[in-house]
């Protein structure tokens, strides 16, 4: 007969993902709405300025509204974080491309195929974009996130382009690699690294887009440094 469980042993939960995926309902909307309720306090309080207690309501009310501010940067966070422990459980990761001041996010793979070809054909021709996979949407910059990434910059009217890879080590120590075309195009387009920047990528780094299109949808379906493409260490000047 085997033994009884110990009241002291927790039971493992039978299904993470949905114990994650409840996680990730936090109230924002009601933090949200206490903030906006308390700043608009400070309208009234501006009547009674010459009366006593106003000096310490105003001291209240401001360290109510930071107490709040700080109580929404961290549930927002513990959002994220329930947000990635439920994809990873789900095995979803989500891309996230930066075009010009827009963020779009992708998990389904259709979705990520308009990705890629939005990164490919921008509104701005020669404006570089970025392209993160993590296991949630890459949101915030100021926040730690994903810690490898591809730029791509391209000339939609010659469809030739730039891939440059970039990795951090847990030192904190950045590595930077671009493409690699061992036959390059003498007609290639000159691509800079930002429209307006001064360092151009050397033409021996310009793929076609077919190349380009098959590295970054082995990108947004492995998260790694694609093999379909061949690489070189970064460098500047044509």
């Amino acid at each position: 007969m085997s033994n009884p469980p110990s009241h002291d042993e927790p039971t493992a939960p039978g299904n993470f993902s949905e114990i994650f995926a409840r996680l990730t309902d936090v109230p924002l909307d009601h933090v949200d709405k206490l903030l906006d309720t308390t700043e608009s306090a400070y309208a009234d309080l501006n009547r009674v300025m010459e009366h006593p207690y106003w000096a310490d309501l105003v001291f209240h009310q401001g360290a109510a509204l930071r107490a709040l501010r700080e109580a929404r940067a961290e549930l927002d966070a513990f959002r994220a974080e329930a947000v990635g422990a439920r994809n990873t459980e789900l095995g979803i990761t989500v891309a996230t491309g930066v075009i010009g001041e827009e963020r779009e996010y992708a998990e389904r793979d259709e979705r990520k195929r308009e990705l890629v070809e939005k990164l490919l054909r921008p509104p701005r021709q020669g404006r570089a974009c970025q392209l993160y996979v993590w296991d949630r949407p890459y949101e915030n910059e100021e926040e730690p996130g994903p810690y490898s990434g591809i730029r791509v910059v391209t000339s939609a009217d010659d469809e030739m382009g730039v891939l440059n890879y970039t990795e951090e080590d847990e030192e904190g120590q950045l590595s930077s690699w671009q493409t690699r075309n061992s036959d390059p195009d003498p007609q290639a387009p000159v691509l800079r690294f930002d429209l307006g920047s001064p360092l151009a990528f050397p033409a021996d780094s310009v793929l076609g887009f077919a190349e380009l299109r098959a590295a970054l949808d082995e990108f947004v379906d492995t998260g790694a440094c694609p093999r379909s493409v061949h690489w070189q260490q970064a460098r500047w000047g044509r």
